[in-house]
This record gives C-alpha cells, sequence and structure tokens, in this order.
C-alpha cells in the first residue's frame, strides 16, 4: 500500500511540476527615445526557444501604443527585437514589454 501511494504522489508530482515549467518569463531589455521603445530579447540557453509578447510604449499624452511578437523561434544565442514608434508631436514617456517564451520541444 504504501508503494502504491509513493507511486502515485511521485506520478503526480512530476506531471504537475512539468505543466509550470511549460512557460516563463523572459528577460526583456527595453530602451526608451522620444520617438522609439526598443526591446530586446536574448537566447541564453543552449538549445531553441519560442518567444510571444507584447511591448508596449505610453505618450505624454497617455496614449499607449503596442506591438507584438508572435511565435518568434529563436535559436541558441540569438537576439529578437521589437519596436513602437510615435511621431514627434506625441513623444514617449515609459515603455516596457511583456514577453514569455518556451523551449522549443517536439517530443
Amino acid at each position: 500500500m504504501k508503494l502504491k501511494t509513493l507511486l502515485v504522489l511521485s506520478f503526480l508530482a512530476a506531471f504537475s511540476s512539468q505543466a509550470f515549467a511549460q512557460f516563463f518569463p523572459a528577460q526583456a531589455n527595453v530602451a526608451v527615445n522620444s520617438y522609439q521603445v526598443t526591446a530586446t530579447i536574448y537566447n541564453p540557453y543552449y538549445e531553441p526557444i519560442i518567444c510571444n509578447g507584447q511591448v508596449f510604449g505610453q505618450t505624454y499624452y497617455g496614449q499607449v501604443l503596442t506591438a507584438s511578437l508572435i511565435e518568434q523561434y529563436m535559436p541558441a544565442g540569438a537576439n529578437r527585437f521589437a519596436y513602437v514608434y510615435t511621431n514627434a508631436y506625441a513623444p514617449f514617456s515609459t515603455g516596457w514589454a511583456n514577453i514569455n517564451c518556451r523551449f522549443a520541444r517536439y517530443w
């Protein structure tokens, strides 16, 4: 009975932890100029990753502009960039990015 309980609990712990480990937040470096918000994502791992997310830029007048990253494949050591632009009459005051990645494993 103890062996069955131990096997069932270890089986459940293994599969429940894999569900949380599929997606992870990427470290995005965001640079804000008066007319452009640039987000840079780097893959530091030894295997490819696939990233999804959005980059936001807020103007001085409160308007929020966005750009999207959709299923961006990144091999090991690669970079991806996302840009948000505005005109000279509404410069950016701040910018941020929300990007989630997963490993490109097919097993």
